[in-house]
């Protein structure tokens, strides 16, 4: 958890970066590159893949540096990664958590219209979990955003850590559904625009 004193630094590095300042950006960098590196190794655990998440996060840092009006800089890194994460998954047809969400068109579509459809993405994701069944809303919460374990999750719940995996089986698909409408509607209305 970050301190006041924490904050304060890091919301001064980034109007500095803000500025296109690269002493700043660089600092943001080491203060950030392995606490991200961590998160999305424990979705992903493949170091390479990871390493490449962290690194797409820092460049399209530095690139909407200038837009960037971020209250909690630290909380927008995490966000960011886990959304690459998202799509790292998508590309990996063995990991059939999202695959059928993000096609390899739709990748390419995001890095045109990215900012728009990952805003989109991230309000249907918060209506999504506000809208699930207590219990299942509590088990989402505690494995993708505290990262907790299936195991960790069954001990606090004192549930079946089977039921763990049931309940985020049924809410990842309700969820994936969701975000094929909304990347198939993007799709459609990007194919006709093209015309």
């Amino acid at each position: 958890m970050e301190t006041g004193l924490n904050i304060a630094k890091d919301l001064e590095l980034f109007a500095l970066l803000k500025q296109g300042n690269e002493t700043a950006f660089k600092q943001v960098y080491d203060r950030y590159w392995l606490s991200l590196f961590n998160t999305a190794y424990k979705r992903l655990a493949d170091k390479d893949k990871c390493e490449d998440v962290v690194q797409n996060v820092f460049a399209d840092l530095w690139n909407r540096r200038a837009e960037l009006d971020l209250k909690n800089p630290q909380a927008y890194l995490h966000t960011a990664v886990r959304f690459q994460v998202l799509k790292a998954i998508s590309k990996d047809s063995r990991q059939s958590f999202f695959v059928d969400v993000l096609e390899t068109e739709v990748i390419s579509s995001l890095k045109t219209d990215g900012d728009l459809l990952e805003k989109e993405a991230v309000k249907i994701v918060e209506q999504f979990i506000k809208a699930l069944p207590a219990k299942r809303r509590a088990i989402f919460i505690m494995h993708y955003e505290q990262e907790l374990s299936t195991a960790e999750i069954a001990g606090l719940l004192k549930i079946s850590q089977k039921t763990v995996q049931n309940q985020l089986l049924s809410a990842s698909n309700g969820l994936r559904m969701k975000l094929t409408q909304l990347f198939s509607s993007a799709m459609i209305l990007y194919s006709l625009l093209e015309k």
